[in-house]
């Protein structure tokens, strides 16, 4: 469909160059994606690409004063204006003149489904006031998610928090991707996929994302990968560094063939007269006189295709279709799931970046105490190095597990473990002032249990709960005390070992050849169960052994609490994955969890059979006749499968090293391969419900205290409750997720959280200082407007689920 160009475009259309009656714009947007630490450290990156893909960006911009090159993210500009001090002046110009193009503000390209919403939102922050203090002005409104492995659903609410109102993605669930399987591409987009739905149903490239919160942002998917236009004046396969096949071919011919081609693929995906062909895969160089190759096509091609070729920034793109929201798809996506095995790779490695963030969030709070006030700003600079790593480890090369055990042992856990050791000296220093006491619920009374015939017998005000030895340890029987209706179906909190032949990025379930079969399970064998009383509590112990491995299952019961904790300790055998598994009996059609940035509702499966799902924190399902439920919560990202039949498998261990098809052929665009070489911790607990939906059960709530469970230390728990005394909110639903000098601007910063947008205004309360003013900003910490403060209390209308205020103490 042809589009008039719009009055409201024109002046960006001159300013790019494009004639006023071009009916059909191809932008070519040129980057290079440069991952920090993924096959190489990032100073071999730096030494072998980055630096010389600069020099080459920076030569190319003073030669074609017309020409913009984008740079995604800060990290690695940020090492090459320590490293080459002598370009320090053109980049800054460049910056500022907007022809060296940042398409985010972050240190990295995140991923958004592992890390925490404020690792996310600092990540955005901590770029932009380095950019900020280096002198260079530019405020991106595009946040560009290149090469991140799906993305939140909530993602229109992280990025309206920090001040974005545009996004690019590429990688959502169901599309084809070059190298990543062995099958014709003819079997995608999978069917109910995201990728089906905006190719073949919405025809549209282009949309509006809104999320269940109401928040919306324009954005743009990249259905040809981010490289598409790589090879516009190559002859070859790939520029990719890991898999080069291209040499220069610059003819007039050549260009237009390719031109041709993007303009076909494009076209009918195109709601709009502009065409998006981005140019930036892995580390390729710059293409040599890009501005100079578009101006002789339009010259010898224009007249006769009606295409009109530039280069600008995906931004200005996303600036010239903004006028034609109207004409596009509004959709409620979730771009998931595009891979799952990345959810829980490497496990050790996200419990140390889950950590560090929050110990950081900890200590900025411990300094507002007024033992420690005198300290805040000397405290603040000595957290500034572990906060850049606490970003850097959000990449999505870092969190997700994804890099060989090379890198991960030589640079990403040498990182987190510096940074975890300066936070841990800063705490102890802030922690030796305060008088600390960790409570203990004095109503506590012991248990009633018994053994008999290796049957294990427990109840408490809530439940009657029976272990048996005879299946490995495993629950076989669980009612309420309120009526004589299992809560469980079968065997439960059994585990299971599989035969996995996928790797860091996916289980063997998800591609053409790959292997994902049941090994073995606990209950097959009998294992002696330990019963110990302790203080405040009933801890239950057994140990199996699954594929040569040994597991430590624990369980924690109290009488006054209707919350089971659960841990299960070890590694799963090489080649295999370890689930938790529980029969629930619950028949339900959605799948209710949250997620950064807010909730979500997902179907039980999509695409692959079974379907694991990211579980941030907790999910909840309920009966859809019977209305009972099951929450499930975990203090550390992990993944979920349910089943029609009400069966659940969490995945507690995973130790899947190179996805392979038959178990024999490695996939190309998935090279890396890992071990995971330490035992591990897998904390989760149950809540059954008889009724009420997550809200009504207050789950988000319990989740939030799920770190505080029977196995943390108590001086930390006495430390998070100090620490979340400093402020407070009128609402339980509505926390107060950090507290921080304020990086721009005076006064001091807070973070205020909900899982859905609240109803009615909050009022907070500092406890420790006097407010006497107080702003709405963004998470780049940009006033927006003025709160009202009556007695030093604040009312904030949340704009969203995250709301960052500016207080000013008196």
């Amino acid at each position: 469909m042809k589009q008039v160009p719009l009055a409201a475009d024109r002046q960006l259309r001159r300013h790019l160059g494009i004639p006023d009656d071009a009916e059909r714009v191809l932008i070519f947007s040129e980057s290079s994606h440069w991952d920090p630490n993924w096959l190489f450290t990032a100073e071999e990156y730096f030494e072998r690409f980055v630096r010389r893909n600069l020099d080459q960006a920076v030569e190319g911009l003073k030669q074609e004063p017309r020409r913009i090159y984008s740079v995604e993210c800060t990290f690695f500009l940020h090492q090459y204006w320590d490293h080459c001090p002598e370009q320090r002046d053109i980049v800054r110009e460049l910056v500022n003149e907007g022809r060296l193009r940042l398409t985010s503000s972050g240190v990295t390209t995140a991923d958004t489904l592992l890390p925490s919403a404020e690792a996310i939102l600092r990540d955005f922050l901590l770029g932009q006031e380095w950019l900020r203090a280096n002198g260079m002005e530019q405020e991106p409104k595009l946040a560009y998610f290149t090469d991140s492995f799906g993305c939140t659903p909530t993602l229109p609410s992280l990025l309206r928090a920090a001040g974005f109102d545009r996004t690019a993605i590429t990688r959502v669930d169901g599309m084809y991707f070059m190298g990543c399987d062995l099958e014709s591409p003819g079997r995608f987009p999978r069917e109910g996929s995201s990728a089906e739905r905006l190719l073949a149903q919405e025809r549209s490239l282009d949309f509006v994302w809104r999320d269940q919160n109401g928040a919306q942002v324009l954005c743009h998917w990249n259905a040809f990968t981010y490289g598409q236009g790589d090879m516009l004046a190559y002859a070859g396969v790939s520029r990719v560094y890991l898999a080069r096949f291209a040499v220069s071919l610059r003819s007039d011919r050549h260009v237009a063939r390719r031109i041709k081609k993007y303009v076909a693929q494009l076209s009918p995906l195109s709601r709009t007269p502009y065409m998006l062909c981005p140019i930036g895969f892995d580390f390729v160089e710059p293409i040599s006189d890009l501005v100079a190759l578009l101006d002789r096509y339009n010259i010898n091609h224009y007249s006769k295709t009606g295409v009109w070729a530039v280069n600008a920034g995906l931004d200005d793109y996303l600036a010239l279709i903004e006028p034609y929201q109207d004409h596009l798809p509004v959709l409620e996506l979730d771009p998931n799931p595009y891979w799952t095995g990345f959810y829980t790779a490497r496990p050790t490695l996200k419990q140390r970046c889950r950590n560090l963030v929050s110990d950081l969030l900890l200590a900025e709070k411990l300094s507002f105490l007024p033992e420690n006030r005198g300290e805040i700003k000397s405290i603040s600079g000595e957290l500034e190095d572990a906060w850049w790593q606490a970003a850097v480890s959000n990449h999505h090369d870092f969190i997700t597990g994804t890099s060989p055990n090379k890198v991960v042992e030589e640079e990403q856990i040498p990182w987190l473990t510096e940074a975890a050791d300066s936070v841990k000296v800063v705490i102890d220093h802030l922690a030796s002032d305060l008088s600390i006491s960790d409570v203990t619920d004095e109503s506590f009374q012991s248990l009633r249990w018994n053994r008999q015939n290796g049957r294990i017998q427990i109840k408490n005000v809530d439940y009657q709960i029976e272990l048996n030895e005879d299946a490995g340890g495993a629950i076989v029987d669980l009612r309420s005390r309120n009526t004589p209706t299992p809560l469980l179906t079968g065997i439960s909190n059994d585990l299971v070992s599989y035969r996995d032949s996928g790797g860091l990025w996916r289980m063997g379930l998800e591609f053409a050849g790959g292997i994902w079969k049941e090994s073995t399970r606990a209950s097959q064998g009998r294992n002696q169960i330990q019963v110990h009383e302790r203080d405040n509590g009933l801890e239950i112990i057994s140990s199996s052994e699954l594929d040569g491995e040994v597991f430590h299952r624990r369980m924690w019961f109290r009488d006054n609490s209707s919350i089971i904790h659960c841990r299960v300790e070890g590694k799963a055998a090489e080649g295999h994955s370890v689930t938790v598994r529980f029969a629930t009996g619950i028949y339900s059609k959605e799948l209710v969890m949250d997620t950064p940035g807010g909730m979500v509702v997902r179907p039980p499966m999509r695409i692959y059979d079974p379907t694991f799902w990211p579980l941030h924190h907790f999910i909840h399902l309920q009966d859809d006749e019977s209305r009972r439920g099951l929450a499930i919560m975990q203090p550390m990202p992990g993944a979920i499968s349910y089943q029609p039949d009400g069966q659940i498998d969490l995945v507690a261990m995973r130790n899947a090293t190179r996805e392979k098809v038959f178990g024999l052929i490695g996939i190309p665009g998935n090279p890396a391969s890992g071990h995971e070489r330490e035992s591990y911790a897998f904390e989760y607990a149950l809540l059954f419900t008889e009724n009420g939906d997550w809200q009504e059960n207050k789950v988000h709530l319990l989740a939030q205290d799920i770190e505080n469970g029977p196995w943390s230390i108590p001086r930390d728990r006495a430390l998070r409750g100090l620490a979340d005394s400093i402020v407070t909110t009128d609402s339980r639903d509505v926390w107060v997720g950090a507290i921080k000098p304020a990086s721009r601007g005076e006064g001091i910063i807070l973070r205020l959280n909900a899982p859905v947008l609240p109803k009615s205004p909050v009022l907070v309360t500092a406890h420790q200082f006097k407010v006497i003013r107080a702003f709405l900003c963004d998470a780049r910490e940009r006033d927006l407007m003025p709160l009202e403060v009556q007695d030093g209390i604040v009312r904030v209308a949340m704009p969203g689920t995250i709301a960052t205020i500016r207080l000013l103490p008196g």
